[in-house]
């Protein structure tokens, strides 16, 4: 019995701050903590940001490298397909002229494969270039539009006060009127 007494008495003393209302100080804490806890989430948006850049910048460097990797197997087969073209071409002096009307034919093809292989990346880059600039443009076009909006918003807002003041002029000797009997 004792004991159902004090748990009572223990649950009255639990809830009876539920009861209450919150003071400035209670409030001023609360802002506190919620100020503090957003100051933490922009933190921690700022950290994981830089985490990512970090990690995009390595997997860039990753590619890169293996890109470039690529570059040199690929230079060393053009090595190599150069040094035999030579010797092809030497082998194909002495035989024959037509021999070497088909040797200058390989060459230019082998012309064209490199121009491929190096202009396929300029031009996927010149167009990514191409939208962002218009992206920029269109953005650059909201921006002055929004600039335009809040002036006409100034605009507005002057010639109102300027009612506004003429209001109050015109209701000033209206009052005094009323005062003087």
């Amino acid at each position: 019995m004792k004991f159902y007494i004090g748990m009572l008495v223990g649950f009255l003393f639990v809830s009876a701050s539920a009861f209450g209302a919150l003071s400035v100080d209670d409030y001023e804490k609360l802002n506190t903590m919620f100020k503090e806890s957003e100051a933490r989430t922009q933190q921690a948006i700022e950290d994981s940001e830089a985490r990512m850049k970090e990690y995009v910048s390595q997997e860039i460097s990753r590619e890169i490298a293996k890109v470039n990797g690529e570059i040199g197997k690929l230079s060393v087969r053009i090595d190599a397909t150069n040094t035999r073209i030579d010797t092809e071409s030497r082998i194909a002096k002495e035989r024959s002229s037509d021999f070497n009307n088909r040797l200058n034919v390989i060459l230019g093809l082998l012309g064209v494969l490199i121009a491929i292989i190096i202009g396929l990346p300029l031009l996927r880059d010149r167009k990514k270039d191409r939208e962002q600039d218009e992206q920029l443009e269109a953005q650059q076009q909201q921006l002055e539009a929004q600039q335009r909006q809040l002036e006409a918003q100034q605009q507005e807002l002057e010639v109102m006060r300027q009612e506004l003041a003429t209001l109050k002029q015109n209701q000033r000797p209206w009052q005094e009127t009323q005062r003087t009997p």
